[in-house]
């Protein structure tokens, strides 16, 4: 066995005790040897730390001008089931002139250390330790990594708080405590929505109100008439000629699946087509599969995405209302409207905001508020009116704020090292 296959072999195994021992071991206990499982983790890995902190300096020498560095700490899967705000950010955030690091959270061995993904934006198969070589960098962090704070040099924390934190999966001691941590110690702390914005508001009147955006072109390819060709899947519902009532996103616990349910028995002359992961197990367990005019089509790609919103004739967000949903900004809103796509949704706090989305708690003024979503999207003035909505409300637009914010934070000396 080559020295390499058992470094690997060893970092694995220490690994897996870190996990036994933070789930059963009493903190006073846990704490230091989860140190020294660190540090061993380290020196197994310094030859490839060296090579990757090499790679890291060299591919900032190369991007001079390219201010601030934002390393976007591992948290999802740049290919993960549902392109979500980190991915967007850190495009959106290249785009405007950022050098952006993005490190996937599990490395892989058959992809590129470094692997550029478009002008300023890298995304990176390397330790987090190879960022060591920078002093003071921006590190954005979310509720549920935030504890990789300590493994940057003196971090400038971009901390983006965007969901309730009782709907992350964990330790929720750690996840709370770390949550109040980031609060109170951020450079920058984003929130997602008003009532979120509303409970830090004491304790960080400086928080930045940044909802969700849409990546504007990539929806709005479809919004004057059909430029995608029927996906196979959807092509025999489109041919019943009902009307098609449209949802993708995840489907969890959060999603109102009894009110769909009644929905799709009062419409049964429009056929409701499901989009995206059966996030928690709830849509096999919900029966809705056993509805006759509801499809679920499974996960699909964002790249996929616009080829089925083109072919819906109205979109619908029935969330269950309640603390986690009143504090969710629906990532799916702006690229309904980019789209083209009226929208009814239940009136969550974040969405009620916008006039021209329809709202409605029951059955029957769902299925009313759907009738009345499919005579606007043939009104010019009100497909007008939500296509300036999205084209307000872009990823482009939220970098730029968070870009201010940080030139606004900081002197013009330190703002790349």
């Amino acid at each position: 066995m080559t020295w390499a296959k058992l470094r690997d072999k060893l970092g694995r195994a220490v690994s897996i005790l870190r996990g036994v021992l933070a789930k059963y071991l009493p903190p006073p206990i846990k704490r230091p040897l989860s140190r020294f499982g660190k540090a061993v983790l380290r020196f197994l890995s310094r030859k490839q730390i060296k090579i990757d902190s090499e790679t890291v300096r060299k591919t900032i020498e190369t991007n001079p001008d390219r201010i601030p560095v934002i390393v976007f700490a591992p948290s999802l899967d740049w290919n993960v089931q549902l392109f979500q705000r980190p991915q967007q950010l850190a495009l959106a955030l290249a785009r405007q002139g950022a050098l952006v690091f993005y490190i996937q959270p599990k490395r892989d061995p058959q992809a590129p250390i470094v692997q550029e993904m478009l002008p300023g934006l890298f995304l990176c198969n390397i330790s987090i330790h190879a960022f060591e070589v920078l002093e003071q960098p921006f590190v954005y962090l979310l509720t549920w990594n935030g504890g990789y704070a300590c493994e940057f040099k003196s971090p400038r924390v971009i901390y983006d708080y965007v969901d309730d934190i009782n709907v992350f999966y964990g330790n929720q001691e750690v996840i709370a405590r770390n949550h109040v941590k980031m609060i109170q110690s951020a450079d920058l702390v984003l929130v997602t929505a008003r009532k979120l914005y509303d409970g830090i508001a004491p304790d960080r009147p400086d928080a930045v109100y940044c909802p969700n955006g849409v990546e504007y072109d990539h929806f709005a390819i479809s919004r004057n008439g059909h430029r995608h060709s029927p996906p196979e899947d959807l092509l025999p519902i489109i041919e019943m000629g009902k009307p098609i009532i449209g949802y993708y996103g995840a489907l969890a616990r959060w999603f109102d699946y009894d009110l769909l349910k009644q929905v799709a028995g009062l419409r049964k002359s429009y056929s409701f087509v499901l989009i995206g992961p059966d996030y928690d197990g709830s849509i096999r367990t919900s029966g809705i599969e056993a509805i006759e005019n509801i499809r679920w089509l499974g996960v699909k790609t964002y790249q996929e995405l616009p080829a089925y919103l083109q072919y819906f004739d109205a979109a619908i967000i029935p969330f269950l209302l309640s603390d986690i949903t009143h504090a969710v900004s629906p990532l799916k809103l702006f690229e309904y409207m980019a789209g083209g796509k009226p929208i009814v949704a239940t009136p969550m706090r974040e969405s009620a905001q916008y006039d021209d989305v329809l709202f409605a708690i029951n059955p029957v003024d769902f299925s009313q508020q759907i009738d009345t979503a499919l005579s606007l999207g043939r009104d010019p003035e009100y497909l007008s009116r939500i296509d300036r909505l999205a084209q307000g409300n872009t990823w482009d637009a939220r970098a730029l704020t968070i870009l201010d914010e940080i030139n606004a934070r900081t002197t013009p000396e330190n703002v790349k090292n």
